[in-house]
């Protein structure tokens, strides 16, 4: 009676142990694009910081023109130019790498629309 029990806990213990193993194995291994960028900067370093570590560097570029923009826009709130709204709570690195993507895209397509207004007005 009692080798039945103790054998089924033994079966449990094993069972759960490996779904622990198995839990953390995926969010050590988990998609860094994933990542939620926290919008209080000094929480970066226990989530966004690894999570940078696993990009290609391109990725990490990208991701630290969107960060610094979207903090100083928010901080000067337009003083110097285009205001950028602060992080917003939703954000993932995945998220912040595509939005800094459009955005420089944008600006290469304001560029030479700004510079034909300013030849075509001599300023």
């Amino acid at each position: 009676m009692y080798s039945i029990n103790l054998k089924a806990g033994r079966n449990f213990v094993v069972k759960l142990l490996a779904t622990l193993c198995f839990t953390l194995l995926l969010v050590a291994c988990g998609d860094p694009h994933d990542t939620k960028v926290p919008a209080d900067i000094s929480k970066w370093s226990k989530t966004v910081r690894p999570a940078l570590q696993k990009l290609k560097p391109e990725e990490k570029v990208l991701f630290s023109q969107y960060a610094i923009r979207h903090m100083n826009g928010a901080a000067v709130g337009g003083l110097i130019g285009n205001k950028a709204d602060p992080i917003p709570e939703d954000m993932t690195i995945g998220k912040a790498i595509e939005e800094q993507r459009k955005y420089i895209a944008q600006e290469q397509v304001k560029e030479p629309e700004e510079k034909a207004l300013k030849d075509k007005t001599g300023k």
